[in-house]
């Protein structure tokens, strides 16, 4: 059986310490974010509203139910659609089901109409689901929240303990400042 020699076992210790110096930003960063975002209908998905009223003319709205019932037909399909976009070059989308799901795209001025149907393709839309903890039971939300917190104890007693060198403490400074950098990048 083949041992790992002392100096081959240093070597490997300091690579998994530098690495870990530099990607401790990171792993914060993923781990607080992932814990968010698994829950971000309690935070009404990030985004902040405000609401004003007015009045209007009250409009005829018989040419909107006819330009409806038009397309409608013309797709083959009598229930609304939850999204209808018109695109600047006059193209009118018809959205259906969760984030258009099937999509009619129609195009009056050449006649045309495209039907989109998007399915989830596997197992990567499987790993996805579980990687973001969407479609997932709450048991695996709630144990992906549990490792991430552990993640987070784990990556602040280690930069706790750890006695820093020059080195080190640069590396860790230069992970926090690409974490930085990349976010304002992104």
């Amino acid at each position: 059986m083949h041992t790992i020699s002392p100096a081959t076992k240093r070597l490997l210790f300091k690579l998994h310490r530098w690495s870990g110096l530099v990607l401790a930003a990171f792993i914060l960063f993923y781990c607080v974010t992932g814990i968010l975002l698994n829950h971000r209908a309690a935070f009404d998905y990030f985004v902040g509203k405000e609401s004003q009223s007015s009045t209007v003319a009250v409009s005829d709205t018989s040419a909107l139910d006819t330009f409806l019932e038009k397309y409608k037909a013309r797709i083959n399909r009598t229930d609304d659609p939850k999204v209808i976009r018109i695109r600047d070059d006059r193209t009118i989308e018809f959205l259906y089901g969760s984030h258009g799901k099937t999509t009619y795209v129609i195009d009056p001025a050449q006649g045309t109409m495209e039907i989109i149907e998007k399915h989830p393709v596997q197992p990567l839309a499987w790993l996805n689901d579980l990687h973001k903890s969407a479609k997932t039971s709450a048991l695996w939300l709630w144990l992906t929240d549990l490792v991430a917190l552990v993640i987070i104890g784990l990556t602040v007693t280690g930069l706790l303990v750890v006695r820093y060198r020059k080195l080190e403490l640069f590396l860790l400074t230069g992970g926090v400042v690409l974490l930085v950098v990349g976010g304002m990048l992104a």
